[in-house]
């Protein structure tokens, strides 16, 4: 995940979502508002847990890349023969690249 992605992702986000409260009292705004950012940094929470996970139905990891499933099994399939070995051995649904569940922040 880059920054580009992240900050591409939070522009749509408040895109969709901005919301202001409008002529109400001050301290109402201010309560108001700080809900808003507060559920905004749990929709971005989610949204970075959930954008690294793939649906084996939708697609399938590369081979030779070091991959984890939903239920944390790591694996390296080097082929076709060898996913699919793995896939039967050890049915998941979800899977994630390593590299993807780690802190990055480069461009």
């Amino acid at each position: 995940m880059k920054k580009e992605d992240i900050k591409e992702a939070a522009e749509i986000y408040a895109k969709e979502n901005s919301w202001y409260p409008g002529e109400t009292s001050y301290e109402s705004d201010i309560i108001a508002i700080e809900e808003s950012f507060a559920d905004a940094f749990k929709a971005g929470v989610k949204w970075r847990i959930n954008s690294v996970w793939h649906d084996v139905d939708n697609e399938l990891p590369e081979y030779n890349r070091h991959v984890v499933n939903e239920d944390w099994f790591d694996f390296t399939a080097k082929d076709e023969k060898d996913l699919k070995r793995i896939m039967n051995q050890y049915p998941f649904k979800r899977w994630a690249y390593v590299d993807d569940l780690k802190p990055n922040m480069e461009e």
